[in-house]
């Protein structure tokens, strides 16, 4: 009997020594280098991201914003001279006068060298507020003769300062420090290129107007010469018997 009551005794001991120790943290190697080696690669994982984000920030900035074209904006406008001062064809070639303030001292210029030809007001001499169509084209040849000879003294020193201009704004190409402000220096040429065609179409307008006044005067000259040949019995004067 006890015996038997030694072993139920030391049977329990055993199952409560065993139980205990089952309670003991136990280190899973193969798991913990697993768990290791996943945080580092989550690590890299956002650092990579990071980097990423930054320079999708960096190419954002490059190519969005205002950037600053410095003298490129300027370069096509010939020191300020325009022929869009220049009279229009109707002032030029109506017969009557012609305002030269907006062509500035070149219009001034223009002025002065017609004045000093000392040319006649009217070939028939006629005076008033109606005038013939000899005259009208008269004047109007005057008018275009003042507003080419500002023109060309206008656009000869915008050329020049147009030819300066461009030759120091080539020097600026590849300066830019990103992809915008190469962008935006590409975009201020071609406009100041369109500004020096348009300048290009007012001189051809103003050939042309040119063209026009001498036509006038030839259909003018013409016109008069077919009146002169021309009999009107109410005009005609018989002298004699």
């Amino acid at each position: 009997m006890k015996k038997t009551l030694h072993s139920v005794i030391l049977t329990g001991s055993l199952l409560l020594a065993a139980g205990a120790s089952a309670q003991v943290p136990v280190i899973d190697s193969a798991t913990l280098t697993q768990a290791t080696q996943t945080a580092q690669q989550t690590a890299q994982i956002m650092q990579t991201n990071q980097q990423i984000l930054q320079y999708t920030q960096l190419t954002y900035n490059a190519v969005t914003g205002n950037r600053t074209t410095g003298s490129l904006s300027s370069i096509g406008l010939g020191g300020g001279f325009s022929m869009s001062s220049v009279p229009g064809l109707s002032s030029l070639l109506g017969g009557g006068g012609i305002s030269m303030s907006g062509l500035g001292s070149y219009g001034s210029l223009a002025s002065s060298i017609i004045n000093g030809l000392n040319l006649v007001k009217t070939l028939t001499g006629t005076t008033g507020s109606t005038s013939s169509p000899t005259d009208q084209a008269y004047t109007g040849a005057v008018n275009t003769a003042a507003a080419l000879t500002a023109a060309v003294a206008g656009g000869q020193a915008a050329q020049q300062a147009r030819s300066s201009a461009f030759q120091s704004a080539s020097g600026q190409i590849g300066t830019a420090q990103d992809v915008k402000g190469s962008i935006d220096q590409n975009s201020q040429l071609q406009t100041q290129t369109g500004q020096t065609i348009n300048e290009l179409i007012g001189t051809v307008n103003l050939t042309n107007a040119t063209l026009n006044a001498q036509q006038q005067q030839d259909l003018a000259a013409q016109s008069k010469l077919s009146n002169m040949w021309t009999y009107d019995p109410t005009k005609a004067t018989l002298i004699g018997n």
